[in-house]
């Protein structure tokens, strides 16, 4: 027989894995033929986010690296560049939602937010030094910005309809670490 907490831990790992599939999916659907004005939100980096600040465990570094380089592979990005440095940013996240008993929304955004900033800088300058076309610094900003203001409808959709919540003091599991 399972543990429940183990069952319950692998059940939402693979909801994690499902709906980064979907979004990914959803990202690469030929919805108009018309080139967009306005970048859309990067909602993979919002949902690991959002998971990695309520429940760093349901969100596993190994799922996260295939997760991200499967959509480089899929989105035809340089492979590896984008989910190197994301996974930096999410390191950082997942130590201040440890080291923080209780994160407000406002400060959990803007540090989302800022950390997203400093990734999206951080692949700028790799892509310059390499001399990588990308895109004008005024659709990267933009892109940013879409993406911060994602962010809040990201967490409302992990707490209400996924029901990824932070996990309280009395949560513990065996090894001593919140589940």
């Amino acid at each position: 027989m399972v543990d429940p907490l183990t069952m319950r831990r692998f059940l939402f790992r693979c909801l994690f894995a499902g709906l980064c599939a979907l979004i990914i999916f959803l990202n690469m659907l030929p919805l108009t033929t018309q080139p967009r004005m306005i970048p859309g939100p990067d909602l993979l980096f919002c949902l690991t986010a959002a998971w990695i600040m309520r429940r760093p465990r349901w969100a596993p570094v190994g799922l996260i690296v295939v997760m991200h380089v499967i959509a480089d592979l899929l989105f035809m990005r340089p492979l590896g560049l984008w989910p190197a440095i994301t996974l930096l940013a999410y390191e950082y996240l997942r130590r201040k939602a440890r080291n923080t008993t209780e994160i407000t929304p406002v400060v959990e955004i803007t540090m989302v937010s800022a950390t997203f900033a400093a990734a999206v800088a951080v692949n700028v300058i790799v892509l310059f030094v390499f001399a990588v076309p990308q895109a004008s610094l005024a659709g990267l900003l933009l892109h940013v910005i879409v993406t911060a203001l994602a962010y809040p409808l990201v967490i409302g959709f992990s707490v209400f309809v996924a029901g990824v919540r932070r996990a309280k003091p009395t949560d513990i599991d065996d090894e001593g670490i919140a589940a």
